[in-house]
């Protein structure tokens, strides 16, 4: 497959941010309960990755996932 064929879907900035260093697409998908409630959980805004959502669910929507 072709590096622009593939979708990395990630909670960490840095995972994403070495995906799209290699050409690959990415998605960040929100956690900020991920290390507590006084944790400090990566953030992203639209435009920062190819999609940004605050869930799996809403992922699967976006990409037109059906049940």
């Amino acid at each position: 497959m072709d590096p622009a064929e593939i979708l990395m879907v990630a909670s960490h900035r840095y995972d994403l941010d070495a995906a799209a260093a290699l050409g690959l697409g990415t998605a960040f998908v929100s956690r900020p309960d991920e290390y507590g409630p006084d944790g400090h959980a990566d953030q992203a805004s639209d435009g920062d990755y190819d999609v940004v959502v605050d869930s799996i669910e809403d992922l699967a929507g976006t990409l037109g996932a059906r049940g």
